[in-house]
């Protein structure tokens, strides 16, 4: 069931009708039995899957509870979190196994012509909801939360159906508060076209923008022998906004229904693009991963034995101030190494989503001193340097993109070199328009582009108070008139200019196959 689809508003609709009308005592069993029918209809394997990770979950933080010994508690956080990790790994990565992966299609009945048992079986979303199980018993472990003795709130903590897909990732702490408040929500026709609104946007960013900028992606990485020159550039800033649009866009369906519901779910995005840095950039973008890598990889290795003793080795031998640097370095690399693993398990991912970031970061932090002394003299704080920033930073970010998007390594390398390749199609409206993108779809889509920019452009500049700005929240302000007229242009603009219908597959989200 994709989110961007007629049954999954049916699906909800259904939900929230239920939700309303039972007893609060019952509300989040219905929301359980929504959960676990919503993974279902994703798939057998997605259900099967999830299952096991909230029983490794629940097992798992009642192991690590502090009612053991620490070396129990060690040994049975290590099982529990290798298990969950390793299901992750054997379903998304097996290929990387060679024989023992022909073994495992031979054993689960996969023919020579048929797709292999783990590529047909490998459940949506699962690189999502198993970090966010494996953050829950890491959590009972270091005593930030009790072990949970109720399987049932774990397992809507595990199967929450709204971010099951994509996320944005949580804590068992702030998704159970979540739920426990929800259950005394009343129902709330603001609250309900609030969220519409949401869902709205979320399709109209997905339909609108994201499967019309995929025209032209598709073709010049798809045949970049064909589209050289500056054709590849354009591809590589189209797949930048169909990303955003895609990734986004998944997130204000899933925020929107969520919120309906009663239950808050944290933003994944706060204006990317307008990012003057590439560390600015990464708190802006899948913000919630960068908190769950910050909280459960970056901190613990920091403070780890081995890191610790090279921080004094390093102190000794290059002094205080240059000495503490080199385990941070250390430990930032291994962050950006587990990001582009973590994007897909192939180097294009680990280069591309990983080890380019951390150059960039690395870099920023070695010359920050020389950057202090210039930025005065130059107008740091002037508009136009500011602008600079963001577009220094936004070029920064297409160069992983162009890694991201390609097949492999090479292919990647063959995009840059294509920059340069001559004898390909001329850079002119004929040759441009044979991707599909005609000039009513253009126009469609920059239109539409700069609508996205223009709202995040609203919540960018900060607010008087320096609390954050919401669209919806601006709109409600002019009247209920205006909230509803702005519902309405989103829905028939995307039914006028969405890309969907009978034999387009406008579903799959980007994120969703990671």
């Amino acid at each position: 069931m994709s989110l961007v689809s007629s049954l999954f508003l049916v699906f909800v609709a259904a939900v929230l009708l239920l939700y309303y009308i039972v007893p609060k005592s019952i509300r989040l069993w219905v929301v359980i039995a929504a959960s676990l029918a919503f993974a279902a209809f994703l798939g057998f394997y997605t259900l099967l899957f999830v299952l096991i990770s909230a029983v490794l979950c629940y097992v798992g933080g009642l192991l690590a509870g502090p009612s053991k010994s620490n070396a129990f508690r060690n040994v049975f956080t290590v099982i529990t979190v290798v298990i969950n990790i390793a299901l992750l790994c054997a379903v998304k990565y097996y290929n990387v196994l060679g024989f023992a992966a022909e073994r495992l299609n031979l054993l689960f009945g996969a023919s020579e012509t048929s797709n292999t048992f783990f590529l047909y079986a490998v459940p949506v979303g699962m690189s999502f909801y198993v970090l966010q199980t494996t953050g829950y018993i890491l959590d009972c472990r270091w005593e930030k939360i009790a072990p949970e003795k109720n399987f049932f709130k774990v397992l809507l903590f595990a199967t929450y159906f709204p971010q099951l897909m994509s996320g944005p990732m949580n804590t068992y702490a702030n998704l159970s508060a979540e739920f426990e408040r929800a259950k005394e929500v009343k129902f709330s026709f603001e609250r309900i076209s609030d969220g519409a609104v949401r869902i709205a946007w979320g399709f109209f960013k997905k339909l609108v923008i994201a499967e019309r900028a995929a025209i032209i992606v598709n073709m010049v990485y798809g045949d970049h022998n064909t589209f050289t020159g500056w054709y590849v550039p354009i591809g590589v800033f189209f797949f930048a906004i169909q990303l955003y649009s895609d990734f986004s866009g998944c997130m204000e369906v899933v925020n929107g229904v969520s919120h309906m519901l009663g239950i808050e779910l944290p933003e994944n995005f706060n204006c990317p693009f307008f990012s003057k840095t590439v560390q600015e950039y990464w708190r802006r973008w899948h913000i919630t991963l960068g908190a769950w890598l910050r909280d459960y990889i970056l901190y613990p290795v920091l403070k780890s034995a081995p890191l610790i003793k090279i921080g004094d080795w390093a102190k000794a031998k290059f002094g205080k101030k240059n000495g503490k640097k080199v385990p941070t370095y250390i430990a930032l690399f291994i962050l950006w190494f587990a990001v582009g693993y973590w994007h897909g398990g192939l180097w294009n991912y680990v280069i591309g989503s990983g080890i380019l970031h951390f150059i960039y970061i690395v870099l920023g932090m070695i010359f920050e001193p020389v950057s202090k002394k210039i930025r005065p003299k130059i107008g740091a704080d002037k508009l136009y340097f500011r602008i600079f920033q963001s577009v220094r930073t936004f070029i920064l970010m297409l160069t992983g993109f162009v890694f991201f998007r390609s097949a492999t390594v090479m292919d990647a390398v063959d995009m840059y070199a294509a920059i340069f390749r001559k004898g390909g199609a001329a850079l002119n409206w004929e040759n441009f328009s044979s991707t599909g993108m005609d000039l009513a779809n253009l126009i469609v889509l920059a239109v539409a582009v700069l609508l996205v920019l223009a709202v995040d452009a609203y919540k960018y500049v900060p607010s008087e108070d320096d609390k954050p700005k919401s669209a919806i929240a601006f709109l409600r302000s002019k009247g209920i008139v205006i909230l509803w007229a702005a519902f309405m242009v989103l829905v028939v603009a995307t039914l006028i200019f969405g890309r969907y219908g009978l034999g387009y597959d406008s579903g799959s989200f980007i994120y969703a196959r990671i």
